[in-house]
């Protein structure tokens, strides 16, 4: 299976953590399947972790967090967004998450984002055999 995590999921999953978002994504990266990311998706989830709550929250140093990109470099495979058609996401923000499933010929996205769950989204994604899931549905599915 070829996945796309969003970076409010690979934010709950770096290596201080030990919920649902951290099993998910050390079966996805140790397994057979395939982590797809873009360098889009590591800047924008360098700029999440080194918000000032999350860092309170996450314990992670400046060096935890580079690490931890750099992980996600070595493990992943790196493409490059492709376009996503106009006024389909809600939030332009999230437009690099959908073009970079496309571009991987992803078989999902892990998301929590409410957007990507909206019927129009789906019914898109569901057309390129893209599946919606949160954190806890990709557990379920992989049987963790």
């Amino acid at each position: 299976m070829r996945i796309v995590f969003d970076t409010n999921v690979l934010a709950r999953a770096h290596r201080l953590s030990q919920g649902p978002a951290r099993r998910g994504l050390l079966f996805v990266a140790t397994g057979s399947d395939v982590l797809i990311l873009s360098q889009h998706l590591l800047q924008e989830l360098r700029r999440v972790l080194t918000y000032p709550r999350l860092l309170r929250r996450s314990g992670l140093s400046p060096l935890d967090i580079s690490e931890y990109l750099d992980y996600l470099a070595r493990v992943s495979t790196l493409v490059h967004p492709a376009p996503v058609p106009e006024n389909l996401l809600r939030d332009q923000a999230d437009e690099p998450v959908l073009g970079t499933a496309l571009a991987g010929n992803a078989d999902v996205i892990c998301t929590r984002d409410a957007h990507f769950f909206a019927g129009e989204v789906q019914h898109f994604c569901a057309s390129r055999g893209i599946q919606i899931l949160t954190d806890l549905d990709l557990i379920r599915l992989l049987r963790l």
